[in-house]
């Protein structure tokens, strides 16, 4: 375990036998395990002392307050007797709040060969003197420092990557929570944090835990190094994307030392320090960014002049100026051939719903198809300029759009974010009626199924899912990134999972 990152499950149930099954329903994917003794039951908290015997590895006490996180709610000189209570009970680890100072628990803990973490938990942000509290953590020689921040936005993330290449060399476990800090804990073997928390799917212990299955599955976590390159995609939402299962099945297929994250980037001004931190070599970007990027962009091909919008963004260098193109056109027309026999016909007609990165995109391939073409867009305004920039006909998402696009109803393409969590439930053009005669292709995967792709399959109408896009945009973007071509066999299980 010193000679790498080691992957800590999470036991978080409310008794130690519903523990225990967790544990076993994991074996051997994981190094050691932590025990949150202020998740259990009352009646159960005593019994604690039983987990280590059991599990036969080790296992690191945690006993959370609530002000930093956790759910014991008793008083100080409670949590102490039982910290006291436990201590003798074979836990390799104890983590100690740093304002706590219990030399008598200390000295019980060290004294049988366990080791004290000395945790910092912040949620409120990044400091930025992190690094400099990190390092003066340690109460005595031997604590294991402990860091656990929740970055509120890019910059914040720069500056916690700061503070690791600031604390280069020294044992620690630093990492982000939440979804903006997720990174840091696939990254935690490239970055030099001492663990990587995981939690059951059904049983999550903290914000930003994963599963330890996903970790080595999805994520090739155990591959992971200080040399490995980092790629991703940039947006919001992105945490359900199937990107970085596309591309890290892909690496490892072919023995390429590199992984794919999501980064899920709000504030895209403050991503470019984290993308330099990181060296990312490849990017993928997607709502709600796709147009903004453009200026970012050193060079830009001629997709991504002729639609106005950046789905993929590389450079040959970590620091290196970004080029950008735009791998949504043809993984867009791929799937829509195969829909229609191979071949798209002139004249056709379409109603583009939407007039984001990805309704240009769509919008430019069926122009160049000689498709007939109409926008329709909540904002009318922007509708509007899309449909000026490629010479097509516009609308608005009510009534009068919905009688104009009964003239466009051989293909419909839904290229909004309107039913994809947490909007479920959302349909972003209720008012259009199916006649069972029209394609629909909705960009979205996830969920597979939207409100307004179920309309259309009750009518009886034949469906593209937005999953077979994904997977043809991102061929071109793993060869982009990499310079070989995504194996045939992967993309043909890709294909084949319909979940």
């Amino acid at each position: 375990m010193k000679d790498r990152t080691a992957i800590c499950l999470c036991l978080a149930a409310k008794t130690i036998e519903a523990d225990f099954r967790i544990a076993e329903e994991h074996r051997g994917r994981y190094d050691l395990l932590e025990l949150r003794v202020d998740r259990l039951n009352a009646a159960e908290a005593g019994l604690a002392g039983r987990l280590p015997g059991l599990v036969g590895c080790p296992v690191i006490l945690t006993l959370r307050r609530t002000r930093e996180g956790g759910e014991f709610a008793g008083d100080e000189r409670e949590r102490r007797a039982l910290l006291l209570k436990l201590a003798d009970a074979g836990f390799a680890y104890i983590d100690l709040e740093a304002a706590l100072d219990a030399p008598e628990l200390e000295t019980r803990v060290t004294g049988r060969g366990g080791r004290i973490i000395r945790s910092l938990h912040d949620f409120t942000g990044v400091p930025p003197d992190l690094a400099r509290r990190v390092a003066g953590l340690a109460h005595r020689p031997g604590e294991l420092p402990k860091a656990a921040l929740l970055p509120k936005n890019a910059a914040d993330l720069a500056r916690l990557l700061a503070a690791f290449e600031s604390l280069k060399g020294v044992e620690k476990i630093l990492l982000g929570m939440g979804e903006i800090g997720f990174p840091t804990r696939v990254l935690a073997p490239k970055l030099g944090s001492f663990l990587c928390y995981a939690s059951a799917p059904h049983a999550q212990a903290a914000p930003g835990h994963v599963d330890p299955l996903t970790l080595e599955s999805t994520y090739n976590f155990r591959a992971i190094a200080p040399g490995t390159r980092v790629y991703g995609v940039i947006g919001s939402p992105v945490m359900h994307s199937l990107s970085p299962l596309i591309h890290n099945r892909g690496f490892a297929a072919l023995g390429i030392d590199a992984v794919y994250l999501p980064f899920l980037v709000d504030d895209l001004d403050g991503f470019w320090e984290v993308a330099d931190s990181l060296e990312i070599r490849g990017l993928s970007v997607t709502v709600p960014h796709k147009q903004a990027v453009i200026p970012r962009l050193a060079g830009r091909d001629f997709l991504v002049e002729t639609t106005g919008a950046c789905n993929t963004m590389t450079r040959a260098q970590g620091k290196g100026p970004w080029q950008g193109t735009n791998t949504d056109v043809e993984g867009f027309l791929a799937p829509l051939r195969a829909a229609l026999g191979g071949a798209i016909p002139r004249g056709i007609s379409a109603t583009v719903i939407g007039a984001g990165g990805a309704a240009r995109a769509v919008v430019r391939a069926l122009k160049a198809c000689g498709a007939r073409v109409l926008v329709l867009n909540r904002t009318t305004a922007r509708g509007g300029e899309l449909a000026a920039a490629f010479s097509v006909s516009h609308a608005g998402l009510d009534e009068a759009g919905y009688r104009e696009a009964r003239g466009f109803a051989d293909l419909i393409v839904q290229t909004t974010s309107a039913g994809m969590a947490p909007d479920i439930l959302g349909d972003p053009a209720p008012g259009l009626r199916f006649s069972g005669n029209e394609i629909v292709y909705e960009l979205l995967y996830a969920p597979p199924t939207t409100a307004f792709l179920q309309r259309a399959l009750d009518a009886g109408c034949r469906v593209v899912r937005g999953k077979q896009m994904l997977i043809g945009q991102a061929m071109e973007q793993f060869r982009l990134f990499t310079g070989s071509a995504y194996p045939p066999h992967l993309k043909e299980e890709l294909e084949a999972d319909t979940d």
